[in-house]
């Protein structure tokens, strides 16, 4: 058995989020760059209701995932009804893994917006 620290947990499953047949939008990548500072300056029940009334639920639903959380439905309320102690180990995981989502956005969008060759050299 293998054993993986924490960070290798989030990496993996951050990496899911973002896989190329997933095809995340420039939108999506946008926002996950943004998010974890929101998190840091507005705290976790803040920036989630925030990404909620934004319709940004299937970045929601990949950093739930990302957090061992069912749904962004469910992300939403643990933010809201934890207490201070759950609700601070609950933030720094958020950020944590948000950060894992927006380090594989800035890499995938580097990808995503290299120009794409033909393979065949053309004909003069």
């Amino acid at each position: 058995m293998v054993r993986t620290t924490k960070q290798q947990d989030r990496a993996q499953k951050a990496y899911k989020c973002l896989l190329p047949e997933r095809k995340v939008g420039d939108e999506y990548r946008q926002f996950a760059k943004r998010f974890p500072a929101l998190v840091h300056s507005c705290g976790l029940a803040q920036a989630v209701a925030f990404a909620q009334s934004k319709d940004k639920n299937v970045y929601l639903d990949d950093l739930a995932s990302v957090m061992d959380i069912s749904s962004s439905q469910e992300l939403a309320k643990v933010s809201r009804t934890v207490d201070l102690v759950k609700y601070q180990q609950t933030t720094r995981e958020a950020i944590e893994c948000a950060t894992w989502i927006k380090r594989y956005a800035e890499a995938t969008e580097e990808i995503a917006s290299q120009p794409k060759t033909s393979s065949s050299p053309e004909k003069e």
